[in-house]
């Protein structure tokens, strides 16, 4: 069981050893300018650690416009948190296990979508405990 990991590029988890991991607890993602989406593929290696991925860092990805669709997927993940982020505009719906959120210098419509009235994405982080956007 890897128990923590930091990467640069969201495709080097297609990559043996990554690709046949199982579990995993922390994923950092950080310190990329031509991301701008993550590859089906790695959608899908995200519902392969979806009961043991706990903490989630999206950190310094310049060109990122979107996260993945199945992070609803990610049953055991309590911790997301999203830095330097400037293009991303909107959330996918997020787990339920979710029990904090932070968003820092992100883009300001995604600050107003997540706002508590009458932000769009407000119904899609309503039922998280703890809620920091900066």
């Amino acid at each position: 069981m890897l128990k923590d990991l930091d990467i640069n590029d969201p495709s080097v988890l297609l990559m043996e050893p990554l690709r046949s991991f199982a579990s995993l607890e922390e994923l950092t993602i950080s310190n990329n300018d031509e991301v701008i989406s993550f590859p089906n593929e790695v959608e899908q290696w995200f519902l392969t650690v979806r009961s043991s991925l706990s903490k989630l860092y999206i950190r310094w990805l310049n060109s990122l416009q979107s996260l993945p669709s199945t992070f609803e997927s990610l049953s055991s993940l309590q911790y997301l948190y999203i830095l330097g982020v400037p293009k991303l505009r909107e959330l996918p719906n997020l787990p339920p296990s979710l029990d904090c959120l932070i968003i820092e210098r992100c883009h300001r419509r995604l600050k107003e979508r997540c706002l508590e009235d009458g932000g769009s994405d407000r119904q899609k982080i309503a039922h998280i405990p703890d809620i920091f956007i900066r």
